[in-house]
């Protein structure tokens, strides 16, 4: 096992030119008793990354019931978040240049706060339009704070991306097991099962004020070295990410109603669902630990597809004993979103280019995730059977182990 003590971009890459070499206009230091607030804002606004989605799953048979749509339509409260990820992700580092990224971040929290407001509505326009503002707040969130950590923990990548998967994987733990609790405490109503997440999104605001006090208001970096578009990695990179969101956000929409059309009740899959996002937390925490240590982090990628490519063939061939497949699906799927924000943050070829390579990995990757849920959900409606919907995650999970395998060798920048 090789250690890895140094960004891939001070081993592999060019000798900057002189012009390229200009110090770049950045945000400036934070003092060390800044940095708590900072990582207790960090959290509290991962937190609010997945629960506005990850609550869905469990309540998806009421919300199809009571809106008189059909599987692939509901699918489209999924999807759609998807879709604004990946459309507007390119737009983050463009925010920056009038505002700070901590100033956007704000923002964008609030944002996803009244879009889980405006989601709870009466009809379904306005739960679209609530869906659409929860997901173009998450696409810019999604780009900034993983830039952020790399920018203010150039020496603690692997921990605190480890630190900030962990809290984005709680949040959608904490929604899928307690939507259906939820409903029945709040009357047995679905939208305020889905609503009370306002309240994080407030919390997400009030923790992240801190860290605007003593920031410039808007960021601007000098070029380095080759485009993003030159960076062998960008490919491999975004078509990884792209797969393996497809395949967690595929299942975590999907998985309570496999599971119900195979006798188990409403509150145990969305129980089930909860054990599948808890058994992600400590991978969430080691993997990116791990992958920052390693030159080539090929086994983890190979490790995490096995163990997705496990727990999807157990519930396509032994479906009445979901519980250890579920596991194996969050504990694959745990280990591959970070192994992703590592790939971001380390296979930049220089500091500038992380936002980036974020914009455009999460950007198409999240695009090509988008297509999930609704393809596993017209299949179902074609064959009215989920043999064919499981057999389309096996194929992705495959596609998965390839392109991560291609964005963990090494090699060296042009």
């Amino acid at each position: 096992m090789h250690s890895r003590p140094q960004d891939i971009s001070q081993q592999a890459g060019p000798r900057a030119t002189p012009e390229d070499s200009r110090p770049q206009k950045l945000a400036p230091a934070r003092p060390p008793t800044a940095t708590p607030f900072l990582i207790l804002g960090i959290v509290v606004v991962a937190l609010n990354l997945r629960p506005t989605i990850a609550g869905f799953g469990p309540l998806l048979a009421q919300i199809q019931a009571e809106l008189h749509v059909n599987a692939a339509t509901v699918s489209l409260l999924t999807t759609i978040p998807l879709l604004c990820w990946g459309l507007l992700a390119p737009l983050a580092p463009l925010l920056t240049r009038r505002r700070s990224s901590e100033t956007v971040i704000l923002v964008s929290t609030a944002v996803i706060g009244v879009g889980a407001l405006l989601r709870v509505g009466p009809s379904l326009p306005w739960i679209l339009l609530g869906t659409v503002l929860i997901g173009a707040g998450i696409a810019i969130i999604n780009v900034l704070l993983p830039s952020l950590v790399k920018r203010d923990f150039p020496e603690r990548v692997g921990l605190m991306t480890g630190v900030y998967t962990l809290a984005v994987v709680s949040g959608a733990a904490l929604a899928s097991g307690l939507a259906v609790p939820l409903r029945g405490a709040l009357g047995g109503s679905w939208r305020a099962s889905l609503g009370i997440w306002v309240w994080l999104a407030a919390a997400g605001v009030l923790a992240w004020l801190p860290a605007l006090f003593g920031r410039q208001t808007h960021e601007r970096a000098a070029r380095q070295g080759p485009g993003v578009w030159r960076n062998p990695y960008a490919l491999p990179v975004t078509l990884f990410m792209g797969f393996q969101g497809l395949v967690f956000f595929t299942w975590l929409t999907w998985l309570p109603r496999v599971l119900q059309d195979h006798g188990l009740s409403a509150a145990a899959s969305g129980l089930l669902l909860s054990a599948g996002n808890v058994v992600q937390l400590p991978f969430t925490l080691a993997v990116p630990i791990l992958a920052a240590r390693l030159r080539n982090p090929a086994l983890l990628v190979a490790g995490a597809a096995a163990l997705i490519g496990a727990g999807l063939l157990g519930l396509l061939l032994a479906p009445g004993w979901p519980l250890p497949w579920i596991l194996l699906l969050g504990a694959g799927c745990g280990s591959t979103f970070p192994l992703a924000l590592v790939f971001i943050a380390q296979r930049a070829a220089h500091p500038a280019q992380v936002p980036q390579l974020s914009a455009l990995a999460q950007g198409f990757g999240y695009l090509l995730a988008a297509t999930g849920p609704f393809i596993f959900g017209a299949l179902h409606d074609r064959t009215h059977g989920w043999n064919a919907p499981l057999g389309f995650l096996l194929v992705c999970t495959g596609l998965t182990l390839v392109t991560g395998l291609l964005a963990s060798w090494p090699r060296r920048f042009p």
